[in-house]
């Protein structure tokens, strides 16, 4: 098995999981890390075993026999060391967001396929319980869709450093969170046409970890409605204000709907003219007909994010949620700042192939009675 070196390009403490991910997998070597300071780039790399640090990602990729780098930066500054190592002919994996301006994620996505490169943008949304939510969006189960909501809310980030400085994230809830709920209705349902939006500060003065009080000028307070072909709308929310995390996905079809991690379960199936054969029998919301498809969900592989990307470099494959897919999530959430800021509806440009093919007919609702 041919060995596959990664450079890590952000040594903070989101890069943990990575380099832990990594340790887990045959093949696989971290062989160097990079930093903005040395010393944490250093202290880095001596507690994973790693033989070279540097505080210059450039150096590390001309003078490293790289196959791909994982870029766990700031959000603002995952676009240069990504195009840096596409440019490279490198494979990249690169956190969430893609990138703080929809240009820079384009560029991103054009400069990966002119190098064939592997290209793996966060989230990674391919749980087993998402995978088998995408075998039920049929309209044998909950009929034609007719809209859905997703939210992904919070107190708001505990840290201090720059979740809440503008300056340095370009971006808050919307890049920092509303990009996990998004991502996974988009997966499911395939590309939307417009969004509308209403963004703000809505706590400027905070109290965080430790009791610290801070300002902020980031938006916290988000609500997209985005609209598919077929005229549903599905209400997208973020909120950094609430007492509890609430991070949940509801598909509503005429005849049924389709819950992930709703009222403490991770995935179900509300179906009024199926029962679905083998799966838990659970009350939801209070209504009976409701299932828990446990073989379905156990059938999927529980891949993690590095194992995907690997599996994708060992394949020569594009990852099942493409550049392009993200792509489109990322101009709905820039077309989000745009509509707060002119009040008007964002059209999108992007489309993508979806990874899970609906049936064409399910977002019909007006050529029938139903």
């Amino acid at each position: 098995m041919k060995m596959i070196r990664i450079g890590m390009i952000g040594c903070g403490h989101v890069s943990e999981r990575y380099f832990q991910q990594a340790a887990q997998l045959e093949g696989v070597r971290i062989a160097a890390v990079s930093a903005r300071r040395l010393e944490s780039a250093a202290q880095k790399a001596a507690a994973h075993g790693v033989p070279r640090w540097y505080d210059d990602y450039r150096l590390m990729i001309d003078k490293e026999e790289l196959d791909a780098v994982v870029v766990t930066t700031p959000h603002s500054v995952h676009a240069e060391p990504v195009l840096a190592a596409l440019d490279k002919g490198l494979h990249v994996l690169n956190e969430k967001p893609m990138a703080t301006s929809f240009e820079d994620c384009t560029r991103m996505v054009r400069l990966a396929e002119e190098k064939g490169s592997i290209f793996m943008s966060l989230p990674f949304d391919l749980s087993p319980a998402v995978l088998a939510a995408s075998e039920f969006v049929d309209e044998r189960y909950i009929g034609k869709i007719t809209g859905a909501e997703a939210q992904l809310s919070l107190p708001g980030p505990w840290r201090d450093n720059w979740y809440y400085n503008k300056t340095i994230s370009h971006g808050g809830a919307v890049l920092d969170c509303l990009v996990y709920p998004l991502s996974r209705l988009i997966a499911l349902l395939g590309p939307a046409v417009s969004v509308m939006a209403e963004v703000n500060t809505l706590i400027p003065n905070r109290i965080v970890g430790g009791g610290k009080k801070v300002q902020s000028d980031v938006d916290d307070n988000v609500s997209l409605i985005i609209t598919f072909a077929g005229g549903q709308h599905a209400v997208i929310r973020t909120l950094w204000g609430m007492a509890f995390k609430q991070n949940n996905l509801i598909i509503y079809g005429r005849s049924g709907t389709i819950a992930l991690n709703d009222s403490g379960i991770p995935m179900v199936v509300q179906s009024q003219g199926q029962v679905l054969p083998g799966a838990e029998q659970v009350t939801w919301r209070g209504n009976p007909d409701c299932y828990i498809p446990h073989e379905q969900i156990a059938s999927h592989p529980n891949e993690d994010v590095m194992a995907h990307f690997i599996s994708c470099l060992r394949a020569g494959k594009q990852p099942i949620q493409s550049g392009r897919q993200q792509l489109h999530v990322h101009e709905i959430m820039f077309g989000a700042y745009r509509s707060a800021e002119s009040g008007q509806r964002y059209e999108l440009t992007t489309t993508f192939t979806p990874w899970e093919q609906l049936q064409p007919l399910i977002f019909d609702t007006r050529s029938n009675y139903i």
